[in-house]
């Protein structure tokens, strides 16, 4: 026989209370909140990391380009030259460099049968079209000198490749030019002069805008005999950010990003400064967040060949 305290604990129902399930209701909320949070931190960070890495592929490929060309350019004091310098060609904005260098180019004969007695040398010239505000190369096959009426050979000076090649170092077209980043909408060099001595004093290497020392009384470009490595920088924005704002703003962004200056306040210029405004110019912008944080800034030293070729 039971008594009445037994029933009524037999009676009681072992569910949870009111309170207790709104707390569990409260506690999965925010377990879920957070969690959502950390999904779309998560998103975020792989989404940049992704636009980072497509800037990285094109500069690496770009650099790794021009490394092979100038590591092949031809250097004689016979031989033209398009570079940029203080005196003879200054340039402001994007810059533009055309050279003969010993890679493969497309001969105007192809597709069909090349011309005879084609070069290994070939016209080589990078620039960013102020139109489509992408980088584009050259790579035009040439002939050697007298094998062909119909095509352009190696010129050799006075002849010059402005004179005989005028769209290598201008905006015009060219169905040789090919777009290989169209990302970099922002393109700078400079030069690295040899340490040399001058009268028992030596001269330490420097960093110039003119592709010859001047301190040794030399004015003119001479086979490039100067200069050690040319020094590049580029600004690179992903292919998704790249959608996100207009040409216009790209090449107003570019306009404040500084060109090469070999003084900075009195003090001779020195490797990653002339990025280091670049980078600030680019926080500074009044592009969208999502862009601009997806711009950066590549600077590389490309080394030349010390032989004459």
């Amino acid at each position: 026989m039971y008594s009445s305290h037994s029933r009524n604990c037999a009676g009681s129902s072992a569910g949870f209370t009111l309170v207790e399930m709104l707390v569990a209701i409260s506690v999965i909320a925010l377990l879920t909140a957070f969690m959502a949070q950390m999904l779309n931190s998560s998103s975020s960070l792989v989404a940049m990391s992704d636009k980072h890495m497509d800037a990285d592929s094109q500069a690496r490929a770009i650099l790794d380009r021009m490394a092979v060309d100038l590591g092949q350019l031809v250097k004689r004091c016979d031989a033209s030259y398009y570079l940029k310098d203080t005196v003879t060609f200054p340039q402001t904005g994007n810059d533009q460099l055309a050279f003969f260098s010993v890679v493969p180019g497309y001969l105007s004969g192809s597709p069909s049968p090349v011309p005879a007695a084609p070069s290994p040398v070939s016209l080589v010239a990078y620039r960013v079209n102020s139109t489509t505000m992408g980088m584009e190369r050259l790579g035009k096959g040439l002939i050697w000198n007298g094998a062909s009426g119909a095509n352009s050979p190696v010129v050799f000076l006075p002849l010059t490749i402005q004179g005989v090649w005028p769209q290598a170092t201008n905006m015009s077209a060219d169905a040789n030019y090919e777009s290989i980043a169209p990302g970099i909408f922002r393109f700078e060099y400079y030069y690295l002069l040899k340490g040399q001595t001058l009268n028992g004093t030596q001269e330490p290497a420097i960093l110039s805008g003119t592709p010859w020392d001047t301190r040794m009384g030399h004015t003119a470009v001479t086979g490039l005999c100067d200069v050690a490595a040319v020094g590049v920088a580029i600004a690179v924005v992903d292919p998704a950010s790249r959608n996100l704002v207009t040409n216009a703003q790209l090449t107003t962004l570019a306009g404040q990003m500084n060109d090469f200056a070999a003084t900075i306040s009195g003090n001779p210029a020195v490797p990653g400064q002339m990025e280091t405004q670049w980078t600030s110019a680019i926080a500074a912008s009044s592009l969208p967040h999502a862009a601009t944080s997806s711009i950066r800034v590549y600077g590389r030293m490309l080394y030349l060949s010390p032989s004459i070729q």
